[in-house]
């Protein structure tokens, strides 16, 4: 380590204090890598939002800068947004594994105006580029191919775990490096940032290898259709459900865009292993017996057009279920999806199908190290500072608990948030700036035309419906016929038909008083506004959107 080089400085953009829009940086020499550039979901805050992403602003003005990309595993809240950053820094290179590239070029292929410098690289492996001194470890997580980076820097090693897990006997044979990660801590690690998402569960996660048992049991006491539901990226979750279905004398079926998608990738990558005899097209599956197949689906999350939230409001075109079918949801719930599940399980249920779910049965695993083993992922690496990454704002604080108990100094843990900074010089970590990133909403074809004013409105026309008020003006702003009015969402006219009348007659009884003499359009519209909203509130208790229209005649 050298004090004549500038600090390295590691800025969060995403996934410190939530659960996805991974992305972060570390800068080295004036250089900057980004490492994941992930997305997150909408909830039922964000009215008609499709995707959202972090948000890189503090990037765009040093554009020359963004030296290269980073992609630790396939999955979207850690590279979803790639192609959305690539319209703004074109040309990075963007390094991943073999399954990572393969996945990212079928996403890219969504994107036709991206273009992408993709280079694989292999866990084990340690390349120089620009100032980066970047060297991959491999580690098990619920999708192939994750791994682990090490930044060799003038100041120090700093480690990012990416996700992963202790899984001691995955179904690929590949566990985490835990000899590499051991020689980087024999060699000395200057920060450590690591996955927190189970920090608070105690004990240790299962291994993957488990859930085959438990399908094969289940697959044998099924006696019409299974429908098996998990992630399209969970390759080693799919590869279980086609060899217990084999076991049981079932092929297989895949159903939903990016199961169908991802699944011939991962063969062809020799990540899936399974024959063409085993499969059968989805339009086939009627033409035999109910018990011929296994379907394996997207939707495990309950999403509006997935295949099994599909199926179990009966509105799937070649896929129906009965009594007697059997649905397995192999998968966990993501935070905030919980309603949009149990409606899922509730309609399958309606429908006579048997729901057999991670509350009921060993079907799903997590791809995260539970406390216990953070601890002896802690006490391998023996990093001198930490900061807990990947998680909610809880997740991140057992962590940090975790950290100080296997010896990191407490002075040397830092709990960061989106938008924080750490500084890493000789060998020491120290706060930086914060800096205030928002979040960038993709809506249709618009992205970060949405904010949160638009979103606030939105909220309020959904709680409180919109009514609408054309007045005709003269040139002096007078009011020359009495208003029309039109409301959606602030009542059922049909049982009060009379409150419209009374609301035009209220509204034209204040605008002949407030215009009575010469006024002008903007004074008009606020004695619309403020007339409507106490009509609405006195009447009714709502507080409707009131928007004028004015029509000059």
């Amino acid at each position: 380590m050298t004090t004549a080089a500038p600090p390295v400085e590691v800025a969060f953009y995403g996934g410190l204090g939530e659960i996805g829009a991974n992305m972060a940086s570390v800068e080295v020499g004036g250089r900057i890598c980004v490492l994941d550039v992930g997305l997150t979901f909408p909830d039922a805050e964000h009215f008609g939002i499709d995707l959202i992403l972090p948000d890189w602003s503090r990037l765009r003005a040093r554009a020359a800068d963004v030296a290269c990309v980073v992609i630790t595993h396939g999955h979207e809240d850690h590279m979803g947004a790639l192609p959305f950053f690539l319209r703004e820094f074109p040309g990075v290179p963007i390094y991943a594994t073999r399954l990572t590239v393969g996945l990212l070029r079928a996403k890219l292929e969504e994107h036709p105006d991206v273009s992408a410098d993709l280079r694989v690289v292999e866990a084990g492996e340690r390349i120089e580029t620009g100032p980066f001194d970047l060297e991959f470890v491999a580690v098990a997580h619920s999708i192939p191919d994750g791994m682990a980076v090490a930044f060799h820097t003038p100041h120090g090693t700093i480690l990012h775990s990416g996700d992963f897990k202790l899984d001691q006997t995955p179904i690929d044979g590949k566990p985490t490096d835990l000899p590499h990660l051991a020689q980087l801590g024999d060699e000395g690690i200057a920060l450590l940032l690591a996955d927190s998402t189970n920090a608070d569960v105690p004990g240790h996660v299962p291994s993957e290898s488990r859930i085959g048992r438990t399908l094969r049991d289940v697959f044998d006491d099924a006696q019409g259709r299974i429908v098996v539901t998990t992630f399209a990226s969970h390759v080693h979750r799919v590869q279980q459900v086609i060899d217990a279905a084999t076991e049981v004398g079932r092929k297989v079926c895949f159903v939903g865009r990016s199961m169908v998608r991802n699944m011939p990738i991962a063969r062809s990558l020799g990540y899936l292993d399974y024959d063409d005899e085993s499969v059968v097209e989805l339009s086939d599956v009627d033409r035999g017996p109910r018990d011929a197949a296994v379907i394996i689906c997207t939707g495990s999350q309950g999403e509006p057009y997935a295949a099994l939230s599909l199926m179990a409001a009966g509105q799937h075109r070649q896929i129906t279920l009965e009594r007697g079918d059997t649905v397995v949801m192999a998968s966990s719930v993501i935070p905030g999806n919980e309603s949009a599940i149990y409606r899922s399980i509730n309609g399958l249920s309606r429908q006579g199908a048997e729901v057999v779910h991670k509350g009921i049965a060993d079907v799903h695993v997590s791809g995260h190290a539970a406390a216990d083993e953070l601890k002896f992922f802690h006490n391998i690496v023996r990093a001198a500072a930490f900061v807990p990454v990947h998680g909610e704002y809880r997740h991140l604080l057992a962590h940090a608990r975790v950290a100080r108990e296997t010896g990191t100094p407490a002075e040397q843990v830092f709990v960061c948030e989106d938008g924080d900074t750490v500084v890493l010089r000789d060998g020491r970590v120290t706060r930086g700036e914060s800096f205030r990133p928002g979040r960038v909403y993709v809506d249709g074809l618009g992205v970060g035309d949405v904010g949160n004013a638009v979103l606030r409105e939105r909220g309020k026309l959904s709680e409180e419906g919109i009514c609408v008020a054309v007045v005709q003006i003269d040139q002096h702003a007078r009011v020359v016929e009495e208003p029309q009015l039109f409301q959606q969402g602030v009542f059922y006219e049909r049982e009060q038909p009379e409150l419209m009348g009374l609301a035009a007659k209220a509204l034209g009884d204040d605008l002949i008083r407030g215009t009575a003499h010469d006024s002008d359009p903007a004074v008009v519209r606020r004695l619309v506004s403020s007339a409507l909203g106490r009509f609405w509130r006195d009447r009714t208790g709502r507080r409707p959107v009131i928007l004028p229209i004015l029509v000059e005649v």
